[in-house]
């Protein structure tokens, strides 16, 4: 079966949501840089199964976000979420005896979808902590619109669905340069459209809901700030000649924009976020990034995982006694 048909098998359409992963779907997905088994549980999530109810000694972790905290291009186990949960039970003492961290993430989720699928995990689950991978084409998914409008419009309409998956497909397997031509870079330009200010300006307030909901279930949140691959390796850049369809000089300005932009929010209103940008950049591990692809290596999601940890450490976010 090929690739593009797998994919769109493996989403059903959704009033709420617009799409959701498919519950007990398993696939096979293989490109020329990588070749991954993907298993959805009996929940809808690439992961095993949980038990809703947990005891006082666990500490549970919630991981929302699009394709990066998925794993796409990675097998469960080489997914940072999995990563984390592994690292964090090795470290297990005092009264916390088990960790779990459970992967929500879903390909082609902006953050509008993650605040509307928390509100529907979160009291199934009751996370001690929630993780939101940020990434920005999040600012474009929410200028794209509220699922809802999609899955009122068009759910219904088996062709359309077929059609808007086929487009997801496309987005998953796009190369850096098709990154440029979905707008990804928008946030990184001198000035911004009332369009994508209004955009902005929603990304920062569903972040908010997404703290605001957490503390109603007496969890906290963590915002995960996710580089772009040029950021971290300019080659990636120059192979594939990007500086005549931007500008020579893109390089030069500010490409730390976004993680700038969402660092000085989560300060600004008491959330924590991590910037992996400068982790990333100092990273002497390569490649961290697929060279076509523009999603982690196992190698990557790797450092995120561990990077994650020693910031749960340093701030206290976790029990360690």
């Amino acid at each position: 079966m090929p690739n593009t048909v797998k994919i769109r098998l493996m989403h059903r359409p959704d009033e709420k949501l617009g799409f959701r992963l498919v519950p007990n779907y398993k696939m096979r997905y293989k490109t020329s840089e990588f070749d991954t088994s993907i298993k959805i549980n009996s929940e809808g999530l690439r992961d095993y199964e949980y038990q809703k109810d947990k005891d006082s000694a666990t500490f549970r972790i919630l991981v929302l976000g699009d394709s990066f905290s998925f794993g796409f291009g990675v097998n469960s186990e080489d997914a940072y979420p999995k990563i984390l949960e592994a690292m964090l039970n090795n470290k297990v003492n005092g009264r916390v005896k088990k960790y779990e961290v459970i992967n929500a993430g879903v390909d082609g989720y902006g953050t509008g979808q993650e605040y509307i699928y928390l509100e529907e995990l979160g009291n199934r689950y009751k996370p001690d902590l929630v993780i939101v991978g940020l990434y920005s084409n999040d600012v474009q998914d929410v200028m794209v619109g509220i699922p809802s409008a999609f899955a009122k419009t068009r759910v219904k309409n088996r062709f359309y669905f077929l059609s808007y998956l086929r487009g997801l497909q496309i987005l998953l397997a796009r190369t850096v340069k098709e990154d440029i031509r979905s707008e990804v870079l928008q946030i990184y330009q001198d000035t911004y459209s009332p369009r994508f200010e209004n955009a902005l300006q929603k990304t920062k307030e569903y972040l908010i809901k997404i703290r605001d909901f957490s503390h109603s279930i007496d969890s906290e949140t963590l915002i995960l700030i996710i580089p772009l691959t040029f950021e971290i390796d300019r080659s990636n850049w120059e192979k594939k000649g990007l500086g005549k369809l931007c500008g020579e000089d893109f390089l030069d300005k500010n490409t730390s924009k976004f993680s700038d932009i969402f660092t000085g929010f989560g300060k600004k209103e008491d959330i924590p976020t991590l910037p992996l940008l400068p982790i990333f950049r100092n990273s002497k591990v390569m490649p961290l990034y697929f060279t076509r692809d523009p999603h982690w290596t196992k190698e990557g999601h790797r450092l995120a995982a561990e990077s994650i940890y020693n910031f749960l450490i340093e701030k206290r976010l976790i029990h360690e006694e």
